[in-house]
């Protein structure tokens, strides 16, 4: 009976742990809900003063999707990003999106909202610390990539160069250690194995997985 309570104890430590260390913060701070932000000569700014009258405000949409949108300051609907994560870099807004893996630069005028597709020197520059994996670098026939962990902790960027749309996606795995974040294509490897990036476990035609496999 001891030996069964400390196996519960041990497990529920590990289990907590892991929790504790699944989820990680990159170095851009989220825009989140109920916060405000404004664009003044095409440049955002989160610096809202109370005596500003034309601004806009983030709150995020019913559902599973969890995107943001965006709403004047009179209550009226604004824009909608498409996004999970929005952040201000030197005057930009940029936005990530977890089902298209993929980052956005944001323009509005006249009411209209546009955006332009970050390219991967754009989003290597953001994240000089991370590697990035392109989905069209994976094997056809097996889905998968090798390769090679060379520091403690090797981060990585899933960069979608395709068209296909990866949401519910996030990454498992058996015998690698893996720390989490919230943009869903980003990883931190901190133990060699194989990891899973799938829908819900699937691999089917059309939610085919991705196997990285980090020596």
């Amino acid at each position: 009976m001891k030996k069964i309570f400390l196996s519960l104890l041990v497990l529920c430590g590990l289990t907590l742990v892991s929790q504790a260390a699944d989820l990680a913060n990159i170095k851009y701070k989220n825009i989140k809900a109920e916060d405000k932000l404004k664009i003044v000569n095409d440049v955002w700014t989160d610096k809202v003063k109370r005596s500003d009258s034309d601004y806009f405000i983030k709150f995020v949409s019913d559902g599973s999707g969890s995107y943001s949108e965006f709403y004047n300051s009179d209550g009226s609907f604004a824009f909608n990003t498409g996004c999970q994560y929005e952040f201000i870099k030197n005057g930009d807004l940029i936005g990530y999106s977890n089902q298209d893996l993929k980052f956005y630069d944001f323009t509005y005028s006249n009411g209209e909202l546009s955006r332009r597709e970050l390219t991967e020197e754009e989003i290597q520059t953001l994240f000089p610390d991370y590697e990035i994996i392109k989905i069209s670098e994976f094997a056809e026939t097996t889905n998968s990539f090798k390769v090679k962990k060379d520091k403690l902790n090797f981060k990585i960027i899933l960069l979608n160069d395709t068209d296909r749309n990866f949401y519910h996606y996030g990454f498992t795995t058996g015998n690698s250690r893996i720390e989490k974040y919230p943009l869903s294509g980003f990883l931190n490897i901190k133990k060699r194995g194989m990891i899973q990036f799938s829908h819900f476990g699937d691999n089917t035609k059309d939610n085919p997985w991705f196997v990285l496999l980090v020596r």
